[in-house]
């Protein structure tokens, strides 16, 4: 009985440990975890915290909060534990606010190219972002969601859709929780990677790439629409 449930602890480190891949972070960045953990852990214990508060007593309450976040979430399991969960809904909220970059201009050049080709295919009257959910969140360890586009209503900033992304390079992986899986080929990873110092970027294969996980998140964002 004890191996079982050793066994059990390890394959959910794994588990969790595997979500924060290379391949994510170079691909599609990372939510600033610092901030993340803060604002989940005050999600978690709201009725800790006091509406009426003075200067001093707010800033030692900032302090009280990142310490105990991050006692909070230190290792692998925390974020699986049933009594630290948070729902799809308040993840995603929580991701939204814990961006580092600004999800109408996607600094790394994958979901840049995602984005830009998405957004070629809406009108003007409608805003795009892009959010990343990778760097430690529930949204990726519990929900398996590593990032995601929404479509808003540019004069009323009405949210319209949701489109979720799973990254793998798990190519026997042919399922996700995520509406679409993006599968990376490992050994065509370098074909990605338009930087200076990489010679084996291949235009043409990246170009053909970004249009087929565009089209599918377009789809995507319109069957989500659909149903709302």
């Amino acid at each position: 009985m004890f191996g079982l449930a050793v066994d059990k602890i390890e394959r959910g480190r794994s588990s969790f440990e595997n979500t924060g891949t290379r391949l994510e972070n170079e691909f599609i960045g990372e939510v600033d975890a610092t901030k993340y953990k803060e604002r989940a852990y005050k999600f978690l214990h709201q009725e800790k915290f006091s509406e009426t508060e003075t200067p001093d007593e707010k800033f030692e309450r900032i302090l009280r909060i990142r310490e105990a976040a991050q006692r909070e979430f230190e290792n692998a399991l925390d974020f699986t534990d049933k009594s630290k969960y948070i729902d799809f809904k308040n993840s995603v909220k929580l991701v939204e606010q814990s961006q580092i970059g600004n999800p109408e201009k996607p600094s790394k050049f994958f979901p840049a190219a995602l984005y830009n080709y998405i957004k070629d295919r809406f009108q003007d009257k409608y805003a795009l972002k892009f959010f990343t959910a990778t760097g430690g969140t529930h949204l990726d360890i519990v929900h398996g969601v590593d990032g995601f586009f929404k479509l808003y209503d540019k004069e009323s900033n009405e949210e319209l859709a949701l489109a979720t992304i799973d990254l793998t390079k798990n190519l026997s992986k042919d399922r996700a929780r995520a509406d679409v899986l993006i599968n990376i080929d490992p050994v065509d990873e370098e074909k990605y990677d338009p930087s200076q110092n990489n010679k084996n970027f291949d235009k043409k294969f990246f170009d053909e790439k970004i249009k087929y996980f565009s089209e599918m998140i377009i789809q995507a964002l319109i069957e989500n629409y659909q149903r709302r």
